[in-house]
């Protein structure tokens, strides 16, 4: 017994090793019995045949190198074999590689081999899998590993993914908007424990919503927003003629009134529409028990026909409002405007309740705030924004096209029309 237990205490574990070449191309395994009592072994039975493949890849270029075994006349010879990795799907598989010797003595370079190294491989596996697990912490557990085959530690895992996050996060800040042909833009703000962004959400003409831009900051100051919208505009934004969704923010209302005279008819450079459901919401609560005195009336509102019609409807609205509540007739007058000029944009009735609300936005921060939830803290600011952009394009993907999207191109005619309008009639008196 005490043998037993002297070669049990002694007995040194055995080192990890690569699958060799002969191996693999020879199918010795096949058809094993009994039980398993080799790691090398083990990997050997489970490498796919995509490695043998390779295996036989890097073999015929070594023969075209050196020429077969034996055979001389070739200015190459073969230099014996050395341990090595390829990236096969999501695994980083380990392998002995040949080596090649040229006639001025230096190592010769395996193209097969150099080819299945390509870091973006490995790169693009982790940040797959990556997206599946929010925290690197059960990275390693999540992985199927074989023997030897899988070398994942979290440091190595960790680096990776700090790459591929702080290339999404250069694709967001820098990518173009000119040629997506953006007309409407959402906007809002989002925190996450002790960082704030806000975040802007793109609609293209072909219907595609896009992630714009971030700006972190504290608070959604007109300040910041404006700061978000002038790194827009540098990425290609058009400075004039674009539909703004909000809700009632008051740092970004003041900052689109600023910037491009949302509230002036004659000199606006952009319209402004406020979110019909954050408004709808501050008006109830100020009404209480009698809010159904109003909601039918507010929410015919939005739906009404035309202008003429949506402003006979807010004079009932109003004198129901002035009747019951002065604060909830306060709160409506207060964004009035922004709610009746959705009704000079023509829009149909899907486009139109689309844009009457923010939506869309609120369901991408919905989504954000799942991916990020795990995460237990924020090693700086640049860790933040390099998850925040990898979910956010990650999300981006997701999003259905919007309904009713083939009457945007003249949704975008209008809202030149309608911002462009001091122009024309300069040039008008001008002519005359």
């Amino acid at each position: 017994m005490s043998k037993v237990l002297k070669s049990v205490k002694t007995s040194k574990r055995k080192p990890r090793q690569a699958a060799k070449r002969a191996d693999i191309l020879s199918d010795k395994f096949d058809g094993v019995e009994g039980p398993i009592d080799s790691q090398h072994l083990l990997i050997s039975m489970l490498l796919p045949p995509a490695v043998k493949a390779f295996i036989r890849q890097v073999e015929s270029e070594v023969d075209e190198l050196c020429g077969k075994r034996y055979q001389r006349g070739f200015d190459n010879h073969r230099w014996g074999e050395q341990a090595g990795s390829i990236v096969l799907g999501n695994q980083q598989v380990a392998i002995t590689k040949p080596r090649v010797r040229g006639k001025d003595c230096k190592e010769v370079v395996l193209e097969t081999y150099e080819q299945f190294q390509d870091p973006e491989l490995f790169e693009q596996s982790v940040f797959s899998e990556g997206l599946k697990r929010v925290s690197q912490r059960d990275y390693e557990k999540g992985l199927q590993k074989i023997g030897s085959s899988f070398g994942f530690k979290k440091s190595s895992v960790s680096r990776k993914w700090i790459k591929a996050t702080s290339a999404k996060l250069k694709e967001l800040q820098g990518r173009s908007l000119k040629e997506m042909d953006i007309g409407a833009v959402f906007i809002d703000g989002k925190r996450f424990k002790k960082y704030g962004v806000i975040i802007a959400l793109g609609v293209a003409s072909n219907g595609k919503k896009y992630v714009l831009g971030i700006y972190q900051s504290s608070s959604e100051d007109s300040e910041s927003c404006i700061n978000l919208l002038n790194d827009l505009e540098s990425r290609g934004l058009k400075e004039r003629g674009v539909l703004f969704i909000v809700d009632g923010g008051s740092g970004l209302n003041k900052a689109l009134n600023d910037k491009y005279n949302c509230n002036d008819d004659k000199k606006r450079k952009a319209v402004k529409v406020r979110c019909h459901v954050h408004k709808w919401r501050n008006i109830e609560k100020s009404l209480g028990e009698e809010s159904h005195k109003a909601k039918g009336l507010f929410w015919a509102l939005r739906d009404a026909k035309d202008m003429t019609e949506a402003k006979a409807i807010s004079d009932r609205l109003e004198s129901v409002l002035r009747d019951t509540n002065q604060s909830a007739l306060t709160s409506y007058l207060e964004a009035k405007e922004d709610l009746l000029v959705i009704h000079k944009l023509g829009l149909s009735r899907p486009l139109r309740r689309f844009f009457a609300t923010t939506n869309p936005i609120e369901s991408l921060n919905s989504l954000i705030e799942e991916d990020m939830r795990r995460v237990k803290k924020w090693n700086g600011s640049e860790h933040f924004q390099r998850w925040l952009a990898t979910y956010l394009l990650a999300n981006e993907k997701k999003m259905r096209k919007v309904r009713g999207f083939t009457s945007l191109p003249a949704l975008w005619v209008n809202l030149r029309n309608l911002t462009e309008k001091k122009q024309v009639d300069e040039t008008k008196q001008v002519a005359s």
